[in-house]
């Protein structure tokens, strides 16, 4: 069967949202992720200002409150700089680059062809479909996205049924593959 793919923007935001580390996130401070940034800019410096200011009062307790706050801000920052900040860029990229042109995937009873590339089933490990999306899990940490209908879905399941080395899971509720990847 013959899988054309065109992914929306919304498609894209959506992608982008499962498999970035904003999902990791419970929440967003201040409901802005640019101002909860700064903010933490901001206050980083004014937590350490305080700490000194408490020590020379004689505030010891609250003195360790600011001055451990200040060093996991500061954490924070350093990590987001090294790490986390070039994996959003890199999945953005990946996202808007990759799958911003009109792809195609053959799949079959032998394996899926993608971009010129063929898998075969024995290398997939796990299946996930959620909404209109098919993740497969391929070994070596790798994944395959193909956007699916219901009819290519249904296709798509009737083909894994005969392979029982594939286990195939259903979300209903986003999920993070990065944190699914960590959990394997």
């Amino acid at each position: 069967m013959k899988i054309i793919q065109k992914f929306s923007e919304d498609d894209k935001k959506e992608l982008e949202h499962l498999l970035s580390l904003q999902y990791c996130m419970p929440y967003v401070p201040l409901g802005n992720r640019k101002l909860a940034h700064k903010v933490i800019y901001i206050l980083t410096p004014v937590l350490y200002i305080l700490s000194v200011f408490l020590f020379v009062v004689q505030q010891y307790a609250m003195f360790t409150v600011e001055l451990t706050g200040g060093i996991l801000s500061t954490v924070w920052i350093i990590w987001y700089h090294r790490v986390g900040k070039k994996f959003e860029e890199k999945v953005h990229k990946m996202v808007y680059e990759d799958f911003g042109r009109q792809t195609e995937a053959f799949v079959d009873e032998s394996g899926i062809i993608f971009n010129d590339k063929s898998i075969d089933y024995a290398e997939i490990s796990n299946v996930i479909f959620y909404d209109k999306f098919m993740f497969a899990i391929v070994t070596g940490n790798r994944f395959l996205v193909i956007k699916v209908n219901q009819a290519e879905k249904e296709y798509i399941q009737t083909i894994l049924d005969k392979n029982k080395h594939i286990r195939q899971e259903l979300q209903t509720k986003p999920f993070n593959l990065y944190l699914y990847f960590k959990g394997k």
